[in-house]
């Protein structure tokens, strides 16, 4: 059985709810042995601060280390991964028509600061993405690579068409994916593969697009996912494996 410790983003409630499901304990200098360090959320200076404080963390290997990177970063490594992204620009040139362009923030959660393009002039904190009008809902895969893909959760997200933005506090909503059979959702779970390995992530929330011709686009990675009550259970099934799965295993998933 291995010893397996959690850091997280603080006030992450599916962070505190993980740790009480399923037994895994937080990171404290003091307790011996760490095998592996699995980190939900922490990035950049905050990660880089608590690595720096806490001694049990050196030398062992830390699952999502790499955790934070931008939004559009993420998509233009995606899209030199090969995976389909909607189109995204710092600035829109004189042949752009902006109407058919969004404003998403570099780093934000739940949707805050997506918006209608406003202008074309490159912005300090954020980024046009051409917004896909024909899509028919969102996928969320819930991807672990230390468990079976048939194990990773799939939600559908559906949303008002007259909202650029379909999350929750915007009325959008997930339902579960029971019948897994059709292409396009075999799809978005390769895609999640792809994405997390060229993004050097071990786990996280893959979001995607899907559009009337059942294109399927990658928007995201979340590496410190929130969860309702019916997919609570993906997640936790997920970490509960952790301590018996073979440090082989998990140190591939870290090393990325």
């Amino acid at each position: 059985m291995l010893h397996v410790r959690m850091i997280g983003k603080p006030g992450s409630e599916a962070y505190r709810t993980i740790r009480e499901e399923t037994g895994l304990r937080r990171l404290v200098d003091g307790i011996r042995p760490v095998d592996i360090i699995v980190n939900y959320g922490l990035s950049g200076d905050r990660l880089n601060g608590f690595l720096r404080s806490h001694r049990a963390a050196r030398g062992v290997p830390i699952i999502n280390k790499y955790a934070g990177i931008s939004k559009y970063s993420a998509i233009q490594k995606a899209d030199g991964a090969g995976l389909l992204v909607p189109e995204s620009k710092l600035s829109l040139g004189r042949g752009d028509n902006r109407a058919d362009w969004i404003e998403k923030r570099f780093n934000s959660s739940r949707g805050y600061g997506i918006c209608a393009a406003r202008g074309r002039e490159r912005m300090g904190d954020k980024y046009y993405q051409k917004f896909i009008r024909n899509r028919v809902y969102e996928l969320r895969i819930a991807a672990f690579l230390w468990v079976p893909t048939e194990e990773w959760g799939i939600f559908k997200r559906h949303g008002d068409k007259n909202k650029i933005a379909w999350n929750f506090h915007q009325g959008g909503h997930f339902s579960g994916v029971h019948d897994r059979s059709a292409q396009v959702f075999r799809t978005a779970v390769n895609m999640s593969k792809t994405a997390l390995e060229t993004l050097h992530m071990g786990f996280g929330a893959v979001d995607f697009l899907v559009d009337e011709a059942r294109k399927v686009y990658f928007i995201e990675v979340n590496s410190a996912p929130g969860f309702t009550e019916f997919s609570a259970n993906t997640y936790i099934r997920a970490f509960k494996k952790l301590p018996e799965t073979s440090l082989k295993k998990l140190k591939g998933c870290a090393n990325l």
